[in-house]
């Protein structure tokens, strides 16, 4: 038991030297959630022993509604730190006793690191419509009105040691829905009404005293709430320059008139390319609205071209910048590859800071006002 407790101390000092190396870009840290679902007695485990530790009798446990709340410090796209409360009350039935079904109930408190595993093995890391999280924690759990084979009140049971899993679905910039299962190796054996006694059988030599951990399953889904707005990057202000005192000069001669050179007609002509969403390659559909554009480009070998390209307000602003300059490269790659000069061509990046809607951040809009921020457009130029 000593040495689990120490790899999970060293689990928790590795989380605070991640914390030290990442800065997250700024979204919503704070979460608060409820949840509710049903919970079970299953099974006991031999710490001492080690095996798992089934009583002559057997049990047989029935699940029962739980609920619970949370709170929690999202550090980052990786890793969160959550304090946690669930309420359950185990119940089921211990054969070959007299004393009939056993009830117990459990009202546990943990810390938990959460750790968004689709971020985690990914090197784009932003926050995602669907994820997928494992939990790591300890905690302790307060075990009263236990009846069966031997009734009565526990006090608070340290450590209680918490594993989970699960999914998360944002439904919007705030709102999470939450499912999952967690299992919990209480620090008692009375979780089904049951005392352990004691025998060579089930002690490890030199022990006092079997160590029995009482384990508790829940599953449940619930609904979580981001804190506060996503804060949004101050606007860059230009400073004015100064404009010297110029004396007047003298009017020039006129000269005579140049002969008027007509301008080509493709000149301001804008062609826009759209992408899927975090996707940046050229497709057949954008492929086929360059070619326009290319057969200008031959046509009026004088012109150039300029390359804007623009994404949605989806994921942090600097992930968004990146995004953008792929997609304004992906189409200089086409150009240059249908043999268009890169001389010709000047390209400059947006990310998220030019929306054609009102689709900004912490605006609720809908997927098809969305896709018509990831576009890049080509303006035919002098």
């Amino acid at each position: 038991m000593k040495k689990l407790i120490v790899v999970l101390a060293v689990t928790f000092l590795n989380c605070i030297s991640l914390l030290a190396q990442d800065k997250p870009e700024p979204f919503n840290k704070w979460e608060i959630g409820i949840n509710g679902g049903v919970g079970s007695f299953a099974g006991e485990y031999n710490m001492l022993k080690d095996n798992r530790f089934t009583p002559s009798y057997g049990w047989n446990s029935k699940g029962q509604f739980g609920f619970g709340a949370s709170l929690k410090k999202n550090f980052n796209q990786v890793f969160a730190l959550e304090l946690t409360w669930n309420n359950n009350t185990l119940t089921g039935s211990t054969n070959g006793l007299s004393s009939g079904d056993f009830k117990s109930l459990a009202n546990e408190y943990d810390l938990n690191t959460v750790w968004n595993l689709n971020n985690l093995l990914s090197k784009n890391k932003f926050d995602r419509k669907f994820y997928l999280y494992a939990k790591l924690g300890l905690g302790a759990t307060h075990v009263n009105n236990v009846t069966g084979p031997n009734s009565g009140d526990k006090n608070l049971e340290i450590p209680t040691i918490p594993v989970g899993t699960g999914v998360s679905v944002r439904l919007n910039e705030s709102v999470r829905v939450n499912v999952g299962t967690q299992w919990s190796w209480v620090n008692s054996d009375r979780l089904d009404g049951h005392s352990t006694v004691s025998s060579p059988g089930n002690t490890k030599p030199g022990a006092v005293a079997p160590q029995i951990y009482g384990t508790k399953l829940y599953t449940y889904a619930g609904i979580s709430i981001r804190l506060g707005k996503k804060k949004k990057r101050a606007p860059e202000v230009e400073m004015p320059r100064a404009i010297p005192k110029q004396e007047p000069k003298p009017e020039p001669k006129p000269e005579p008139k140049a002969a008027s050179v007509e301008k080509p007609a493709v000149l301001g002509n804008i062609y826009k390319v759209y992408f899927a969403f975090d996707k940046w390659k050229v497709d057949n559909k954008a492929s086929a609205d360059l070619d326009k554009l290319i057969k200008d480009l031959v046509e009026n070998p004088s012109v150039k071209v300029s390359v804007k390209s623009h994404t949605d307000s989806w994921g942090p602003a600097s992930y968004n910048m990146k995004l953008s300059e792929k997609r304004g490269k992906a189409v200089i790659d086409y150009l240059v590859s249908k043999g268009i000069s890169s001389s010709r061509v000047d390209a400059q990046a947006y990310g998220e800071s030019m929306p054609v809607n009102k689709c900004a951040d912490g605006v609720p809009c809908s997927k098809a006002e969305h896709a018509l921020n990831r576009r890049t457009e080509t303006i035919v130029i002098e």
